[in-house]
């Protein structure tokens, strides 16, 4: 893009005289910021303009409940490519870069991999120059924002769109759905997503529930002012948060009314579009091709077929068909709460015809198949409309979909991440390391060259020095955010996830706290100084994922008591994940550590997004690490896929027995227990007595030992910079494979979109 300070500082100067009626000498940093991102629009809007002109081939859809773009001005910026240029205005203009940045909040559309995937997959058809919309809910809210106070995590609402939002322009048209009983109207706000290059935008838009008449004047009226509020507060409440408590019928009905809102105003709007671009909905098959993402956007498929069957007169025959030859749906989600099952009764509370239409089509499929369903007892799995009325049900792990060889119509995806947002925008040092090498980016033809610079001592060192750099960068931060000191030259083990049993963040607190007791009793036992970062929020109704977020700040503040132990092991815990503290936490790990078991891993993008960070990782023997047949050089613990399955399936495991014939287990378990609450501020017995309650269900007892010697190698080899270094290298080449280049061909050749079933 062709630009310069000069022509900044003119539009941004324009800008401030027809919205604030000001020169630049009088201005409000808040002021400048919104000036900028008008300008920045400005320019964005030419290029998306001519993107939505483009009428060859298909249009893709993405339905996902989350995204993570990141700081949108960020993110503009730099694929814009103009940074030098904007800060230097600013400079000129007496703003600070930084400063004008911080004004704007993190767009609060998500919380995990289902984000990053669901938004690398929008950006990466923008750089396919494939037109494509992706459909989110536009929560006000979104995620909780998550407070450390006295030891526990405590939560508030996080209003993201309180000033609202540069980067979102409200459309004209609407939907009016009937939601349990209520008139619902469907507004729909766009924001941009652009290529790497900037040379092509695509859309990001967010569905905002409103309700017709904001009050009702009869009730007003008559004092009932409750009353009079009612369609407001009900409707209005949809799009309020991202994920809501719902371990409660209330709770769950919400979610549920989120999930029909959401997939049928999408639905509706894809139908829209084909019969916009194309006269009719004929031939939508041939046209279109959906991406539903988990587990969320199932009633997409039903309304899909009940639209073509209602409101178009095709047979529930041919509508179904059509059906599994639009979407793919893709499994983030494998653990049993992200399975979702709704009772009849509530479905048809929330719209009768969509209930109907589910009955309908499961009569449909057990004349083919008596075995297929998708109600029993009374109850909807919502999995299962996936598995048979997609094309695919896609896992991310080959390991995961292998396993699954019993089940119907499945295989796996190896899904690429957003190289640019989470390693080329925060990783300035590395980049500019590498350009000094002839490797311009971290895209996949110019990684390919890091191939020859392996054993290169220079670029080891010069590799090593950036990551030195950054950890002192993370030090600086967490002085002056967390009041924590960290040693630069100790190993940053970095565990970053949502607080959950399946991510095993206590496996990893007691693999610590094993470390703390024995250096404890052995004050001259050799290792390497090691901070342990950890950050994720626990889900506001989730006791035992906030058991370990006490769990972890008691075990920091006890090691940080003692003055000699907190100098080679230190903790530290970030607040409030967002895509910015990733960013800058990856940057500085020298090793990524996931832990969650083998037979529950599907996806842990943060290992990709590390790799590209130049980072080691710890992982168990799940994920993608199988999904290349090229090598990796992960440290791996942990019982294999077929190991576990074997050990649950027989039963074998007993966690009493395990803890009582285990000298390390025993060890630690009994020294925590034991230990005086004045030094250690937490009763470490709720989360024993849990752990033995459901028999370790996720086999914490079972891998501490081995992660504890796993990691005895790794402070090894961090000694040697060579080996070290060479791992890293070895790592990005073969995380240089996850693209979603396959993803996006496939979806476009229509001979893999056809019908394959049986039934």
């Amino acid at each position: 893009m062709k630009t310069n300070k000069e022509l900044i500082i003119k539009r941004i100067q324009s800008f401030l005289y027809s919205l604030y009626a000001k020169n630049i000498e009088n201005a409000r940093v808040n002021e400048v910021y919104d000036c900028l991102c008008r300008y920045m629009m400005e320019v964005i809007g030419k290029t998306w303009v001519k993107s939505k002109k483009i009428q060859k081939d298909l249009d893709y859809y993405i339905l996902s409940f989350e995204y993570l773009p990141g700081k949108l001005i960020d993110r503009n910026i730099h694929r814009l490519k103009i940074k030098d240029e904007i800060v230097k205005a600013l400079d000129e203009m007496g703003f600070d870069f930084d400063e004008v940045l911080a004004c704007e909040k993190e767009a609060d559309l998500g919380i995990g991999d289902i984000g990053i995937g669901s938004s690398a997959l929008i950006n990466e058809l923008a750089n396919h120059n494939k037109r494509a919309v992706a459909y989110a809910l536009r929560y006000e809210n979104g995620n909780l924002k998550q407070k450390i106070v006295d030891g526990r995590q405590v939560e508030y609402s996080d209003f993201w769109l309180e000033q609202g939002s540069n980067w979102e322009h409200k459309k004209s048209f609407s939907y009016i759905l009937d939601i349990d009983g209520r008139k619902n109207k469907t507004i729909a706000y766009d924001m941009p997503i652009l290529s790497d290059d900037a040379s092509f935008v695509n859309t990001l838009r967010l569905f905002k529930s409103e309700a017709i008449d904001a009050i009702n004047i009869e009730d007003f009226s008559r004092g009932d002012f409750l009353k009079a509020y009612d369609d407001y507060v009900n409707i209005n409440s949809i799009n309020k948060f991202l994920y809501i408590d719902d371990s409660t019928y209330e709770g769950k009905l919400l979610r549920l009314k989120q999930e029909y809102f959401y997939s049928v105003s999408a639905i509706r709007d894809i139908f829209r579009r084909q019969i916009k671009k194309h006269g009719s909905v004929e031939n939508i098959e041939k046209n279109i091709k959906i991406f539903s993402h988990d587990i969320h956007p199932t009633l997409a498929l039903v309304e899909f077929i009940r639209l073509l069957v209602k409101e178009y007169d095709y047979s529930l025959d041919k509508a179904i068909n059509m059906s599994r030859i639009v979407f793919d749906h893709v499994a983030f989600s494998i653990t049993d709460d992200g399975v979702e099952n709704y009772d009849v009764e509530m479905l048809r509370r929330v719209n009768p015809e969509i209930m109907e239409m589910i009955f309908e089509i499961q009569k449909y499929l057990q004349i083919k198949d008596n075995e297929a369903s998708i109600i029993k007892d009374g109850s909807v799995s919502f999995r299962n409309i996936n598995k048979y009325l997609s094309n695919k049900y896609n896992y991310l792990s080959k390991i995961i979909s292998d396993s699954r060889k019993n089940d119907i119509n499945h295989s796996y995806l190896n899904y690429g991440t957003d190289r640019i947002l989470y390693s080329e925008s925060g990783n300035t040092d590395l980049l500019y390391t590498l350009k000094e090498y002839g490797i311009n980016s971290l895209s996949y033809e110019e990684i390919k060259k890091i191939n020859k610079l392996k054993n290169n001592e220079d670029f080891i060192r010069s590799l090593d020095k950036v990551k030195y750099s950054n950890k002192g960068k993370l030090a600086k931060i967490a002085k002056e955010s967390t009041s924590d000191l960290i040693n630069p030259y100790s190993m940053v083990d970095v565990q970053i996830s949502l607080m959950h049993e399946s991510k095993r963040q206590i496996l990893n607190c007691l693999a610590i706290a094993y470390k703390y007791y024995m250096l404890k009793y052995n004050s001259n036992l050799r290792l390497t100084p090691t901070t342990y970062v950890f950050s994720g929020k626990a889900n506001e109704g989730y006791f035992i994922a906030k058991e370990t977020i006490k769990f972890i700040l008691a075990l920091k503040k006890m090691i940080d008591k003692d003055k000699f132990i907190r100098e080679k092991i230190k903790i530290v815990f970030f607040e409030d994940l967002d895509v910015e503290k990733v960013k800058f936490l990856l940057a500085s790990a020298d090793i990524y550590t996931n832990l969650t078991l083998a037979n529950l891993d599907n996806q842990n993008f943060h290992i990709l997004n590390a790799i590209f960070n130049m980072s080691n990782i710890l992982t168990s023997k799940g994920g993608i690490v199988d999904n290349l047949k090229q090598k990796n050089s992960f440290y791996q613990f942990g019982p294999e896929f077929k190991d576990l399955e074997k050990m649950n399936k027989e039963n074998s495991y007993n966690a009493n027995e395990f803890y009582y014939n285990s000298e390390v287990v025993k060890f630690t378990i009994d020294n925590l227990l034991n230990e005086d609450y004045s030094n250690f501020p937490y009763n470490f017995k709720l989360i024993y007595d849990q752990l033995l309650m459901y028999n370790d269900s996720f086999k914490i007892f079972y891998d501490l030992e081995e992660l504890i010697n796993t990691r005895k190698i790794i402070e090894k080899d961090y000694l040697n910079v060579n080996k070290w270094v060479n791992n890293e290298l070895e790592n990005i080449l073969w995380a240089n494979n996850f693209r979603l280049d396959d993803v996006i061909n496939k979806a476009y050749d229509f001979n893999t979109r056809k019908n394959k079933f049986n039934l």
